[in-house]
């Protein structure tokens, strides 16, 4: 759920930024075109990764979030790591095939510590997002 989470976030905030940017075009056919070509690839995004997130912010939203996505002990290159780590381990999860015997029980691959600190790291991503979406805000307006 809590990368599902992100996904659910990006998402509205490409659509948020996307149309703001789009308001100021006086040629409402190629707002209409770039608008379906958004909603297109947020079809597509069953997995976003950081190359896929920042590749959509960078072309919907004109915002690299690249070096934006640190904090404390975490630089830009560790977080895109980890955001991929946990995309993969989702990836495992959801699509997993488990085959259990009559009578025996298989440990989840995720525990409650492993949750919280992918709920912790989606935190400050989602704080780091928005300083670079409102940095990228402050110097356009």
């Amino acid at each position: 759920m809590a990368m599902t989470a992100w996904e659910t976030f990006v998402e509205d905030r490409l659509q948020e930024f996307a149309a703001v940017r789009l308001a100021g075009l006086s040629d409402s056919s190629i707002g209409t075109f770039v608008q379906a070509k958004l909603d297109d690839e947020i079809k597509r995004l069953h997995n976003p990764t950081s190359e896929k997130s920042l590749q959509l912010f960078r072309d919907f939203a004109g915002v690299d979030l690249a070096e934006h996505w640190a904090w404390n002990n975490y630089p830009p290159k560790l977080v895109r790591e980890r955001l991929n780590q946990y995309m993969k381990l989702r990836g495992d999860v959801v699509h997993r095939s488990r085959t259990v015997q009559t009578g025996q029980s298989q440990a989840h691959p995720v525990k409650k510590e492993d949750l919280e600190r992918v709920i912790s790291f989606l935190k400050e991503l989602v704080k780091a997002t928005e300083r670079g979406l409102y940095a990228t805000l402050t110097c356009h307006s």
